[in-house]
C-alpha cells in the first residue's frame, strides 16, 4: 500500500480524524497540505507532524466553503508539490441541535454550506489537476446518520445524506479519468465534535439523546481517530484502485480487501 512521494490535500486537518490521516500520510512518505479553519491548533498541528514524522508538510488556514480559500489552497499546493494526488474532504461541522422549526436559517445554512459545498468546491479544485495526470483520488468522510433519522441533527443528516450521493454521483462522473471517489464512515469517535454534543445542555438536546451521548464517553464506545486514518491510507494507495463509489464503515471495508 505504498504511497510514498505522493501528494494530499486533506481538510479539517488541525485535530480530530483529519489530523490524524495527514499525520498517517506524512509517515507512509506522502507529501501533505493541511486545511482548517483553526489557525492556531492547525499550525501546532502541522509542526507536530513535520517533527514526529520528518514528512513535507504544508498547511493554510481557510473555510472549505470559500471558493477563494480552496483555490489559494491548491494553487499553493501545486506550487510546492507539483500534484494533487489524493482529496479528503473531511472538514464538517455538527450544525444546529435543534427541531427543524427551532434551527435559524443561517446555522442550516452555514452547515450545509461546509458539510457539502465544501465537498463540491475542493473536488471541483483539484478534479482538473486528477483528469490531467489520469488518475487521483478523493475520499469523503460521511456519517450514518446520511441514512437514518436522528432527532434534532436534520441539518448535520441532510449534509451527510448529499455526501453520500455527491460520492456515488462523481465516483461514475470520473471513472474514464482512472479517479477513484469512496466515503468512509467512521463510526462514532473520540473528537472535539463529541466533545462539543456533550457539552450541551439535556434541554436542547433532549433528555434520552444527550444520555445517548453520554453513554458513549462513559462506555468507551468513542474510536479513536488513529484506528481509522489506516483505511485512508487504503483509498489513498493503489490497494484500493478496484474500488470505487463505495460508501461503508471500516467493517465494510475489511469486507473489500482492506487488511486493518
Amino acid at each position: 500500500m505504498s504511497i510514498q512521494g505522493k501528494s494530499a490535500l486533506v481538510t479539517g486537518a488541525g485535530r480530530g480524524l483529519g489530523k490524524s490521516i495527514a499525520r498517517a500520510y506524512a509517515s507512509r512518505g506522502m507529501r501533505v497540505m493541511m486545511l482548517s479553519l483553526s489557525g492556531d491548533e492547525l499550525e501546532r498541528s502541522a509542526n507536530e507532524i513535520r517533527q514526529t514524522t520528518g514528512g513535507e508538510i504544508l498547511y493554510r488556514s481557510g473555510d472549505v466553503s470559500n471558493q477563494d480559500d480552496v483555490s489559494r489552497t491548491v494553487d499553493a499546493m501545486m506550487n510546492r508539490f507539483g500534484t494533487v494526488d489524493v482529496l479528503v474532504n473531511n472538514a464538517g461541522i455538527i450544525g444546529p441541535a435543534r427541531f427543524i422549526e427551532d434551527a435559524d436559517p443561517q446555522s442550516w445554512s452555514r452547515t450545509l454550506r461546509v458539510n457539502l459545498d465544501g465537498l463540491y468546491l475542493c473536488s471541483r479544485a483539484v478534479l482538473p489537476v486528477m483528469k490531467m495526470q489520469q488518475g487521483g483520488k478523493i475520499i469523503n468522510i460521511v456519517s450514518g446518520l446520511g441514512e437514518m433519522p436522528f432527532p434534532r441533527f436534520c441539518a448535520y443528516a441532510v449534509s451527510k445524506a448529499g455526501a453520500i450521493q455527491f460520492t456515488r454521483s462523481i465516483a461514475s462522473e470520473m471513472q474514464p479519468w482512472n479517479i477513484q471517489v469512496n466515503a468512509i464512515d467512521p463510526g462514532v469517535m473520540d473528537t472535539s465534535m463529541q466533545d462539543m454534543i456533550r457539552e450541551m445542555d439535556a434541554s436542547i438536546l433532549g433528555e434520552e439523546v444527550h444520555a445517548e451521548f453520554m453513554a458513549y464517553k462513559r462506555q468507551n464506545i468513542l474510536k479513536n481517530p488513529d484506528d481509522v486514518a489506516p483505511l485512508a491510507v487504503f483509498l489513498a494507495s493503489g490497494a484500493s484502485d478496484h474500488l470505487t463509489g463505495e460508501i461503508g464503515t471500516l467493517r465494510h471495508y475489511r469486507r473489500l480487501g482492506w487488511n486493518a
